[in-house]
């Protein structure tokens, strides 16, 4: 990380980038502070006229936000007028995006053949079935797992 910090400070350009990280990750220390709970389970995004804007990863977790959002507005504004890093924000509202993460399809599990003797056994059974739909189908389904 030392590292990247030069390259950013050496490159007058990239310059606000590191700036605005830097702002960003004590934004989210305020937030995490400030509710432990709740900041587990989003991040912030930016401060835009002052107003806090927060990710949320579910809908549920930004109506509980938004449900705080009083207290925690005073909560936040009385760390901000004891912090030395910001002075003169006027935070008025925290405003929610929700972003879900993406989750990767669940894997299909493989069902597993009968072994040949469930198969014999299905066939004894479907020998004595008295209904011939059943017997017909059991019948395919044993030919069909002794071909496979």
């Amino acid at each position: 990380m030392h590292k990247i910090n030069q390259i950013f400070k050496q490159h007058h350009s990239l310059n606000h980038l590191l700036a605005e990280a830097d702002q960003r990750a004590w934004w989210q220390q305020c937030w995490s502070s400030v509710s432990p709970e709740l900041s587990r389970l989003s991040q912030v995004l930016a401060i835009e006229d002052g107003i806090l804007v927060i990710a949320a990863s579910s809908g549920a977790v930004a109506s509980r936000i938004k449900l705080l959002e009083k207290p925690l507005l005073e909560k936040l504004r009385e760390m901000l007028q004891n912090s030395r890093k910001i002075k003169g924000l006027n935070l008025n509202a925290i405003k929610v995006k929700v972003q879900v993460k993406s989750q990767p399809a669940p894997r299909k599990k493989r069902i597993q053949s009968p072994s040949k003797q469930a198969l014999t056994h299905l066939q004894t059974c479907a020998e004595q079935v008295n209904n011939p739909a059943l017997q017909q189908a059991l019948r395919q389904f044993i030919k069909h797992q002794r071909q496979s």
